[in-house]
């Protein structure tokens, strides 16, 4: 087992501590990857090297296909036109929905009232009924009591 490596980025000789040493110290192990991965010096700190990268690919030669693909580009802009939002479309829209929301609304009340969930009013109605009831089975019984 060797116990002396050579640096990778400054090659010189150095004592390895493990059997996996490859720099024989961090700033030469930072200053590899630097290397590797294409940063450069600027003054006081290094700094990634940006490529620019092209996105679009090239066009093909064979003109057949030229025509389908700008064919098919023409398309999609028109369909991205027609998807389009406005405005005036949502509160189209929305009015549409109220308007159909009332008309159902309207029919129900009209054609079907107990279809209709409970309102508050409905439930205080039925409470003061329901008292009233029982004020009225209470008189009865008492009208009834055997001690008159």
């Amino acid at each position: 087992m060797t116990r002396f490596g050579v640096c990778k980025h400054c090659v010189q000789q150095f004592l390895k501590r493990r059997t996996n040493h490859m720099y024989c110290s961090a700033s030469c192990r930072t200053k590899a990857s630097y290397k590797r991965n294409n940063y450069r010096y600027v003054s006081g700190h290094y700094e990634k090297v940006r490529t620019d990268v092209n996105d679009k690919l090239a066009l093909p030669v064979n003109p057949e296909v030229l025509s389908v693909v700008q064919k098919l580009e023409e398309k999609i802009e028109r369909l991205s036109q027609k998807n389009s939002m406005n405005s005036t479309s949502i509160k189209e829209a929305a009015i549409g929905t109220i308007a159909a929301d009332a008309t159902a609304y309207a029919a129900k009340k009209i054609f079907a009232p107990k279809s209709l969930p409970a309102t508050k009013g409905d439930l205080e109605m039925l409470k003061k009924e329901f008292v009233d009831f029982k004020k009225m089975i209470f008189e009865i019984n008492l009208k009834k009591f055997p001690f008159e």
